[in-house]
């Protein structure tokens, strides 16, 4: 057997008999991540309130007397009744009123505009562009350039052409 080897203390030289204490520390562990995941969320709460604040007073706050015109303007055309050409007799419906006479219309059979399929306009080439207007609305389109047809010679001479 090994000899043992004689311990010797040296005077004013000690160290900590105890055992850790893994309670204390576990329990200041948990208190410390509780705290910091605290702050966290109450920034978070914070920042998110303040934000909140901020957009409700730069986009949810009362609204201009010019939105707040626009508004009881586009409610007064969309919800009562009022001329449009008195001398024509050109009335304005409201919105609701004027669906429910469509939808009587439609059950009636009496329906007032065209719902039978056709074949669509060929637009002119340039479109709007390529119209000549007069100042009471009305336009003229522009001489169109002759499209050659399929069996036309020229373009059996434009496909001789290219061969």
């Amino acid at each position: 057997m090994a000899d043992k080897q004689e311990v010797r203390f040296v005077d004013n030289v000690d160290f900590d008999r105890r055992d850790a204490k893994s309670g204390t520390i576990a329990i200041v562990s948990i208190v410390s991540i509780l705290v910091l995941i605290g702050l966290v969320v109450g920034v978070d709460y914070l920042f998110t309130v303040t934000f909140e604040q901020v957009e409700h007073e730069q986009f949810s706050a009362v609204a201009s007397k010019e939105l707040i015109a626009i508004h009881e303007r586009e409610d007064e055309q969309l919800h009562k009744y009022g001329y449009i050409n008195k001398e024509k007799g050109i009335v304005r419906l409201p919105v609701e009123r004027a669906l429910r006479l469509v939808e009587e219309e439609a059950k009636a059979g009496k329906i007032g505009w065209n719902t039978k399929a056709y074949p669509a306009k060929v637009e002119l080439p340039g479109g709007a562009a390529a119209m000549t207007w007069k100042p009471d609305g009305t336009g003229t389109a522009a001489p169109v350039a002759e499209v050659p047809q399929s069996g036309s010679p020229a373009k059996k001479n434009a496909i001789a052409q290219k061969q």
